[in-house]
């Protein structure tokens, strides 16, 4: 089934792409679905009714097949806004946990030390939280490209993926 991105949904509809967003995440257009932080719509998708103007509203739509991720543990660091030069002030902050340990071995290998963010990342290859594991999975990818182990970074790699596959039942491919 060809998808849209809500940007183009907006733009056909002449709405806001926040609105098309809004509409989604109360499941009033049926059929999207939020992959890796972004919606996407069937494309042949109508846009609902706006209670507002005294159209009939839509039912809410049944919740997608697709896991939907909090984004809570996947790469914290770079996905948080901190003012520059407070990195470490930031990771010291959090609460003792797997979104810790990513971010402080995100910190390592963003400071040059990648050989310490692969350590820190390692034993997170194996959670069953699949945002630390795939945060791990990247991080491991990465440290070991720049330590100059390929092999290792592929498997790291593939473990991402294998990772996706399972928690997206087979729409990673």
């Amino acid at each position: 089934m060809p998808y849209i991105t809500a940007e183009e949904a907006a733009r056909r509809w002449g709405v806001t792409t926040r609105l098309v967003q809004r509409y989604c995440k109360q499941r009033r257009i049926a059929g999207a679905e939020k992959l890796l932080g972004s919606w996407r719509i069937p494309e042949g998708a109508v846009k609902p009714d706006d209670p507002r103007r005294g159209e009939h509203a839509s039912e809410l739509q049944t919740p997608s097949p697709l896991p939907t991720f909090s984004f809570q543990c996947l790469m914290p660091l770079m996905s948080t806004a901190y003012t520059p030069g407070t990195a470490a002030m930031f990771v010291e902050s959090l609460t003792k946990g797997a979104r810790a340990t990513v971010a402080q071995a995100e910190l390592a290998y963003f400071t040059g030390d990648a050989g310490r963010a692969r350590d820190l990342a390692a034993p997170l290859l194996k959670s069953d939280d699949a945002e630390a594991r795939l945060s791990a999975c990247l991080i491991c990818a990465f440290s070991n490209l720049t330590l100059g182990r390929i092999n290792d970074a592929r498997f790291a790699l593939d473990g991402a993926l294998d990772r996706l596959n399972f928690e997206l039942g087979g729409y990673a491919s």
